[in-house]
């Protein structure tokens, strides 16, 4: 017996911000979308039968923010009233995004749709496509904005469904608050089945196959399906219109309506039975991967967050410790102050501008789409040139106001900042005990600064460094290090004698490891796309980079510094990576700081280049922070969500034998817990010790990702040893530490110049 009675067809356009073409172009050309299907609403004849009509959502809500800054008034009258009557739906995502983004760019992205409901435009529900996830805790900031149902379009490309597509389940947040979610098909295939195109005998020949596909499932429990009539980008057409009519010709028993997403959950929520699965934690993204395509600009975008986030709070401290009048360089300079201050009008356009570009970079779309099988074309250079723009406009932008902001607080309040030195700001609600760094003239200078909360002050720049000796052990505090460089990093390291490192691990702590297959011969050589569960594997080797010199140890009244370089020979067509490693114990810190320089040439072939953090916890727990909430690996994941690699925002904690550590990443999101697990495909999470791989940077993509790896710069992480209790917290702590470090700036009474 025929269990769907009814199919809803949802015309959208995917909407990648490239992709297709330039985001130069794709990105604007959005925003003439919303016209032309106003255009095609208002010239349609409204059919007799209402089920007939044009109906279309917009998938993410930027393309309808960028219309209202340019419409007319009787444009934006045209919009209300379409949307008014269920002709047009306006959803709440600012852009199909990655797990990139922090809390802070969520909040901001769900902001700006106040913008939309200002003009009396009604947002109720969440679509997102493509993407193999959503961090956690978007969930509970979905909710703050009003949003309380996701439709997610999954594309299994790549990567896993947690259940079958189509299903709906309420997924819990972090706070316990449950968000009602349609695990829809992928939207491609309103393309590929030939709805988009209107070709009616294509379309209705899959229709059907996926309207008996669902008849035979026991656990699909709605009478209603939903079917996507959109793909990349695809402009406007009511062609869809053609198949709806044809497929309710030949099946008029199980009738086909249009429908917006929003009237789409409507149905299926009042169909809804009380055993709906309620699933609770991370949506871990299978092609978060891809993170790992553009090491530098990853980094560049994560220092630009940290530089805006510090602006805005020194902004509202100098306010509230009353404004003062800092004096003003004459000179548009990288390293000087400002030459005017801005209004606060000035200021709110100039965050919004950072938001905005932050949130681009945090978009989906890489590449092109022929960006891997093309890689030296114009073509794909212009797309990376301008989707890497938008990391260095935010940087420039975020870094511009971070230094305004510094010197508007050096000269607020009531206390004369006047003596030369390195301006060290608190700019958080908790005391603060750390190191921070500062570029004093042509030294980078390492200072330990203790601040209450909310606290500005200047301290003394530290001496020229001592000279180094050799050596091969460094102590300070609790902690003693042992290098050796053969192993390519630090191979024991104790905390009031007790073992942290895993000292049966190959490679020490600290090593750069380069992951390559062995041999040739698996699918992906055939056809990249073929790096995917159903063709589990390669096998890869690993080998460390490493050294035979001798690593030279500082000395100072603050820290012991180790430092050691390793290398990474080549092959007849590989040249060789090189790296320089300094790891830092703090003589009254519990904190270690490890700086990883490494030059990367451009290479082609399949392959990864890990930091590896060996730690020595059996049988462990991992606790990762991802956007607005910390969860469990493997036990608060949803099903079939990536186990091989997580991408995180700052910290992890891991715990075992009643031990814990702490350990954070400053610019490289990606990791893989307890081991390597590239091509594994997993299940279930393998992680039988501590281990903790930095994933700095792989090309195991078939599209959209960059085809090359290439990389010089340094890779900054921070640990230190943690109570088991209360983790958790201790985890968001951490991260939230390295989100907004101690701010530090060379410093000359009143202006730096």
């Amino acid at each position: 017996m025929a269990r769907i009675r009814r199919l809803l067809l949802l015309g959208h356009t995917h909407h990648d911000v490239g992709y297709t073409n330039s985001p130069r172009i794709i990105d604007r050309m959005h925003g003439e979308i919303v016209r032309e299907v106003l255009r095609l609403a208002d010239a349609e004849v409204r059919p007799l039968d209402a089920s007939e009509r044009f109906r279309w959502t917009f998938e993410v809500a930027r393309p309808v923010l960028t219309f209202l800054r340019t419409s007319t008034p009787a444009e934006r009258d045209s919009l209300r009233r379409h949307v008014s009557d269920g002709t047009v739906c306006v959803t709440g995502g600012y852009l199909n995004l990655t797990q990139l983004p922090d809390a802070p760019e969520f909040a901001a992205a769900y902001r700006a749709l106040e913008a939309i409901r200002s003009d009396g435009i009604r947002i109720r529900t969440e679509q997102h496509g493509d993407v193999n996830g959503i961090a956690w805790g978007a969930t509970d900031a979905m909710l703050d904005a009003g949003i309380d149902r996701l439709l997610m379009a999954l594309n299994p490309d790549h990567g896993r469904a947690p259940l079958e597509q189509p299903s709906a389940f309420w997924w819990e947040a972090p706070s316990g608050r449950r968000v009602f979610t349609l695990l829809s098909t992928h939207y491609g295939f309103g393309e590929e089945w030939g709805i988009v195109d209107g070709d009616v005998e294509l379309a209705c020949e899959n229709i059907l196959r996926f309207v008996e596909r669902l008849d035979a499932r026991d656990d699909y429990p709605f009478d209603t399906a939903v079917v996507h009539a959109g793909n990349d980008n695809r402009w406007p057409t009511a062609l869809f219109v053609d198949v709806l009519r044809a497929w309710n010709e030949r099946h008029p028993d199980r009738p086909m309506t249009t429908a917006t997403t929003d009237g789409a959950m409507d149905a299926l929520l009042a169909q809804a039975p009380p055993e709906l699965p309620v699933l609770r934690g991370e949506w871990a993204d299978w092609w978060s991967h891809g993170h790992g395509s553009t090491a530098r600009e990853v980094a560049v975008y994560r220092e630009a967050r940290r530089f805006a986030r510090a602006a805005r709070e020194a902004f509202r401290l100098a306010r509230e410790r009353g404004e003062g009048a800092p004096e003003l360089a004459t000179v548009l300079g990288y390293r000087r102050g400002p030459v005017r201050l801005r209004s606060g009008a000035e200021l709110a356009r100039a965050f919004d501008a950072v938001d905005e570009q932050l949130l681009l970079f945090g978009e989906h779309t890489w590449g092109s789409w022929e960006t891997y099988s093309k890689p030296h074309s114009h073509f794909s250079h212009s797309h990376w040139n301008a989707k890497a723009g938008f990391a260095y406009a935010a940087w420039d932008e975020a870094r511009d106001l971070a230094v305004e902001a510094l010197y508007r607080l050096a000269a607020s309040g009531a206390e004369l900042l006047d003596r030369d030195g390195v301006l060290v700001a608190n700019l958080t609600d908790r005391p603060r005990h750390e190191p921070v760094e500062a570029e004093v003239g042509a030294r980078r200078v390492t200072l330990v600064a203790e601040l209450p909360p909310y606290a500005v002050t200047v301290l003394p720049a530290p001496p020229d460094l001592p000279a180094s000796t050799p050596g091969t052990v460094a102590e300070a505090g609790r902690y003693r290090a042992v290098v050796d460089p053969e192993r390519g990093g630090v191979v024991s390291l104790t905390a009031d004698g007790r073992e942290l490192v895993d000292v049966g691990c190959p490679h020490g702590l600290g090593a750069v490891v380069t992951e390559m297959p062995v041999t040739r011969e698996h699918p992906m050589f055939e056809n990249p796309k073929n790096f995917n569960p159903a063709f589990p594997g390669p096998e890869f080797e690993h080998t460390h980079a490493r050294s035979s010199e001798t690593p030279s140890l500082t000395e100072t009244d603050a820290f012991t510094r180790i430092e050691w370089t390793s290398r990474q020979a080549g092959g007849e067509r590989r040249a060789p990576i090189e790296a320089a490693h300094a790891l830092t114990l703090y003589r009254d810190l519990d904190l270690i700081d490890l700086a990883v320089r490494i030059s990367k040439p451009e290479e082609f072939s399949p392959e990864s280049v890990f930091v590896a953090f060996p730690f020595g916890i059996r049988a462990p727990e991992f606790l990762l922070e991802t956007a607005g909430a910390v969860f469990a690996a493997e036990t608060e994941q949803l099903p079939d969500t990536s186990k091989d690699w997580y991408s995180i925002q700052h910290a992890i904690g891991v715990h075992g034998d009643g031990r814990a550590v702490l350990w954070g990443s400053v610019d490289a999101p990606l990791v893989q817990l307890g081991g390597f697990h590239t091509g594994e495909w997993a299940r279930t999470l393998d992680a039988p010790v501590g281990h903790v791989n930095s994933w700095v940077m792989n090309n195991l993509h078939f599209t959209n990702f960059q085809a090359r790896q290439e990389f010089t710069g340094t890779l900054h992480y921070r640990f230190r040893l943690a109570a088991p209790e209360d983790l958790r917290e201790q985890v968001r702590r951490f991260g939230a530490d390295l989100a907004l470090p101690l701010q530090a700036r060379a410093y000359h009474g009143p202006l730096g110049r």
